[in-house]
């Protein structure tokens, strides 16, 4: 048992793709829309699995600003037979308590392009007073 999980381990990273999740997040173009606290999101595809993606977040750059649209890369090294072909829902973790209102987040990858919008308007902050700090958002 011990020699095919060893196997294992050395076979995952042949059978792992780079899957390029492209995203697109538009900010709400209200008053006190934009924020600057760390937002991170996460992707359940439509085969079950969970991959968290990061912070949308460019060094350098004034993310997620009112009436942004911000544009986000992210690189990850995944089994072949764990990426789905579409996503059931994202969830967008709130890192701080200066409210953001996403309007709408755009998903893509080799393999499928999916919108995701927030018809309620949920506020995003972790002052409960202002919003929720987890949004999610399933199509």
């Amino acid at each position: 048992m011990k020699v095919q999980s060893f196997f294992l381990i050395l076979l995952l990273p042949l059978l792992a793709t780079g899957e390029r999740y492209k995203v697109w997040v538009s900010t709400a173009n209200i008053k006190h829309a934009g924020t600057d606290d760390p937002v991170r999101i996460t992707v359940q595809e439509t085969g079950g699995n969970f991959v968290h993606l990061g912070a949308l977040d460019v060094r350098g750059r004034d993310d997620n600003e009112r009436g942004s649209l911000n544009r986000f890369i992210f690189n990850k090294n995944i089994p072949d037979w764990l990426v789905g072909t579409g996503l059931r829902c994202i969830t967008l973790h709130m890192g701080g308590d200066d409210a953001w209102l996403v309007k709408y987040v755009t998903i893509s990858t080799s393999k499928f392009y999916e919108v995701f919008t927030n018809d309620s308007q949920t506020w995003l902050s972790t002052d409960r007073s202002e919003g929720t700090s987890i949004l999610t958002l399933c199509n």
